[in-house]
């Protein structure tokens, strides 16, 4: 697949743009939410994003002390304040973009866009390499996601009013239903 765009959606669901082998562009919306594989390989994502954008957290810094403080969560973590919401290939995937969110002191949150990086030339980015095999692990989990349906779980409930577990029968079973989106957004403020 060659891919052009790659977004986890708000919802947890996955939307990708992608060129199939007879060259059809394909505009994807999964409804079902994506894999913890493929969250977790667009969060690896989060120090390149830092260093790109060049966020105070990553001044000074290598990658792979950026990538420590995923596992150790000490001093200021990028993982605390950035997250990574879609990639966007061009140029046959040689060029990306990475976009993603930052939360500031003040609680709001602003929009990160990079600078489309040549993943190919090692003097548009230091850590291109680095960059090339992350992008390559997101495309593999997308891909996974379409064709193999690796999706992740929806925490279901189990509703046990209607049964009366002295009179049940052996065959009984109650209805799973999905549970209920959590909605998302701001309370209304209190007059």
């Amino acid at each position: 697949m060659d891919f052009s765009k790659i977004q986890i959606t708000k919802q947890g669901t996955l939307n990708v743009t992608y060129k199939n082998e007879d060259g059809d562009l394909i505009q994807y919306q999964g409804a079902n939410i994506v894999h913890k594989d493929l969250k977790e390989a667009m969060q690896a994502l989060v120090p390149h994003l830092a260093l790109i954008t060049e966020q105070r957290e990553a001044h000074n810094k290598s990658l792979s002390k950026l990538r420590e403080y995923k596992i150790t969560d000490e001093g200021d973590n990028v993982f605390k304040r950035l997250s990574v919401d879609a990639i966007s290939l061009s140029n046959g995937g040689s060029k990306v973009s990475i976009s993603g969110s930052r939360i500031l002191t003040s609680k709001g949150v602003i929009s990160l866009n990079t600078p489309n990086i040549d993943i190919e030339e090692a003097e548009d980015y230091e850590y291109s390499v680095d960059l090339s095999l992350d992008i390559d692990a997101i495309k593999y989990e997308a891909q996974a996601y379409i064709e193999e349906k690796k999706w992740g779980v929806k925490q279901a409930e189990i509703k046990f009013d209607d049964i009366d577990p002295y009179k049940a029968e052996a065959g009984d079973v109650p209805e799973v239903e999905p549970a209920a989106p959590k909605k998302r957004g701001r309370k209304p403020k209190a007059a």
